[in-house]
């Protein structure tokens, strides 16, 4: 089990629609090691007051080379034994 649980919301969900299938599996590729470390290495920490935001790139996609920027929030765990939330803010492709 992790201790983080990762959110999409449903204005992302035309955006990922767009997205070729390769790009897509990218995507789901770096969603899913960011519910085991939202902290990777390969992610960076974005200059915002009160809040950690995040950047982190995916693999380029196999079918058109694109990589996909995906900015996110990390809130973390709660006390009462909730996981922490991995909040995806935003997606951006291009080559």
């Amino acid at each position: 089990m992790t201790d983080w649980s990762v959110e999409v919301p449903p204005r992302l969900y035309e955006e990922f629609a767009h997205l070729s299938a390769g790009a897509r599996r990218a995507v789901h590729d770096v969603l899913d090691q960011l519910a085991v470390d939202p902290r990777d290495p390969h992610s960076s920490v974005e200059p915002v007051r009160g809040a950690e935001l995040r950047r982190i790139m995916t693999q380029p996609s196999p079918d058109t080379g694109n990589r996909i920027s995906v900015l996110y929030r990390v809130h973390e765990p709660l006390e009462t034994g909730e996981p922490g939330r991995v909040e995806v803010v935003w997606i951006l492709s291009g080559p």
